[in-house]
């Protein structure tokens, strides 16, 4: 009889290696090897059935729910019967993220556990799940209400020509000015390859290395040019990426570095001088920018990666590409008048007539 092929190994830059052999594994594993084996009827061997037969069938991104799994939950109570885990066992998994500060990461453990019970007691692993009274509020009470924070006019110009001011590397300043102008998230401007790039055509093929695991393809407007051309610039011709790690030309540049230059810029006794604010919330500017010109929400939805909504998810099968294009341009153009007022404090703040006042710990060339 022929051998099985083998499911090739996943990849990810978001988990160790250890999570995807450990993934490798069930999914290359017969059900008869996994319904079998010294740890029969264990919350680890029901649960590599769990992650098989409908982990890797629901969720775009398993290999991140895994890492959690084999962070918070296998080591302490893998090798138990899985009928003689209790509420209480379960919680105390629970607390001691909240413990720590990490709530986020308490209600994800929290919810996986809740889809692992609820399936193995459908299965008949279980008769009752012990967290089914349970809701993910119950976990360090509710969880954090969605940011809102947006750049105004004049934090936008604060923002472009601090960057300059600011001793950054130039793969830092011109990937968080990326970020702005074609509202992406920093690991997609970071760990975006050359190839990705048709400068003749003027196309972005981003695939799907991105949170929904969409193919994406996304125009570039003149001024998207000019920091991907900066990015070209600084990044050495025998690297792959269009930022590249400045230790390692063969590895991205990591989100995080971007994120922490910004954080360092807006914390720093004489910083931008504007009340705090991260790389999403220059992805949520430029959404909000593009609603203010009037585009409209199925062509913004394109832009950002959002699944249409409704049956159009299903019918809809127009790329956008002309309409994305217009309103990206439209996005550039707002933000280039804006760069080329004489000062800040020519432009509105948040509202008509309101204008910014910068912290005293503000960069001296901000003030005329």
């Amino acid at each position: 009889m022929a051998e099985k092929q083998k499911t090739p190994l996943l990849h990810s830059p978001h988990v160790g290696r250890h999570v995807l052999v450990w993934l490798n594994e069930v999914q290359n594993a017969s059900l008869i090897q996994l319904e079998s084996g010294e740890d029969e009827g264990s919350v680890q061997q029901v649960m590599k059935l769990w992650v098989r037969l409908s982990l890797l069938q629901t969720r775009r991104r398993p290999e991140i729910a895994v890492s959690s799994l084999l962070k918070h939950v296998l080591p302490v109570i893998g090798h138990r019967s899985l009928s003689g885990v209790t509420r209480l066992q379960l919680n105390r998994l629970f607390n001691i993220l909240i413990a720590d500060g990490k709530k986020e990461e308490a209600r994800r453990v929290f919810s996986l556990c809740k889809q692992f019970l609820s399936w193995a007691e459908i299965q008949g692993y279980l008769d009752h799940s012990p967290l089914s009274a349970m809701k993910k509020r119950d976990i360090a009470g509710r969880s954090t209400p969605p940011g809102t924070r947006t750049l105004s006019d004049a934090e936008v110009w604060v923002f472009w020509h601090g960057l300059d001011e600011w001793e950054l590397s130039e793969q830092c300043r011109w990937s968080l000015r990326l970020c702005l102008l074609s509202a992406r998230r920093p690991d997609e401007v970071v760990q975006a390859r050359k190839q990705e790039f048709n400068l003749e055509s003027g196309i972005w093929r981003q695939g799907d290395r991105n949170k929904s695991q969409r193919e994406h393809i996304l125009p570039i407007t003149p001024m998207m040019r000019t920091c991907i051309d900066a990015l070209l610039r600084a990044s050495p011709e025998d690297s792959p990426w269009l930022v590249p790690s400045p230790v390692t030309v063969s590895r991205s540049l990591s989100k995080g570095a971007i994120t922490q230059a910004l954080r360092r810029m807006i914390r720093a006794d004489r910083g931008l001088g504007l009340e705090p604010f991260t790389t999403r919330d220059l992805r949520r500017t430029a959404r909000s920018r593009l609603a203010a010109l009037d585009t409209p929400n199925d062509v913004a939805r394109k832009i950002m990666n959002h699944a249409l909504e409704g049956i159009d998810r299903v019918y809809d099968t127009h790329n956008y590409l002309p309409q994305m294009q217009q309103a990206l341009n439209a996005l550039s153009d707002s933000i280039k008048t804006i760069i080329a007022a004489p000062s800040y404090h020519a432009l509105t703040h948040r509202y008509q007539g309101e204008k910014l006042h910068l912290s005293e710990r503000a960069l001296l060339f901000m003030e005329p």
